[in-house]
């Protein structure tokens, strides 16, 4: 699925707005030593920031992941990922929906109507559940039993996306609805 511009509003992932937090973490320090015993302070904190440099970037770098991703959990959501592709899962309340392309990918098929035929009243469009863009949902529920029924059901790689799907997205997603009502 491709980035759209919207998709980050707060451009988060901006080379520049990385080398700005680093740099006013930076000063920040070194106004700490300036603070605690003036000029003396400031070039001693300076040296200290200079031999700690590469641990310094490297706990910068975790503290502005830690805070991109605290700043980007309540619209992202849970990330899902089998056999190293990415999944896009939504939970719109009732049940969980999970990306057309992402299943067609997942599962190695072409685009066809006869797929989507399979499933009737079992899709929905991007705009019908409150998303960006023009894709396609399936509901996960849907596709898990699709997956049981199906001529291939006994191939390894869907036997194990049917366990994922029910032990990761359906599961939690009913748990959380019990504890919800």
């Amino acid at each position: 699925m491709q980035r759209e511009p919207d998709d980050d509003p707060l451009w988060l992932h901006s080379p520049l707005k990385r080398l700005a937090f680093r740099a006013f973490c930076y000063a920040l320090f070194v106004a700490l030593g300036y603070l605690i015993s003036g000029w003396a302070g400031a070039v001693g904190f300076l040296a200290i920031l200079i031999a700690a440099q590469h641990w310094a970037d490297r706990s910068l770098g975790e503290a502005w992941r830690r805070w991109v991703q605290w700043q980007a959990a309540p619209r992202q959501g849970k990330h899902y990922a089998f056999g190293g592709q990415a999944l896009d899962v939504h939970d719109d309340g009732r049940d969980c929906w999970i990306d057309e392309t992402s299943v067609r990918r997942l599962l190695g098929l072409q685009k066809d109507p006869a797929f989507k035929a399979r499933f009737p009243n079992q899709w929905r469009e991007a705009h019908e559940l409150g998303l960006k863009g023009k894709l396609l949902w399936i509901k996960v529920s849907a596709l898990h039993q699709h997956l049981g029924e199906a001529a291939e059901r006994m191939d390894p790689r869907r036997l194990k996306l049917r366990a994922y799907l029910d032990r990761e997205i359906l599961q939690p997603a009913a748990r959380k609805r019990e504890r919800a009502s």
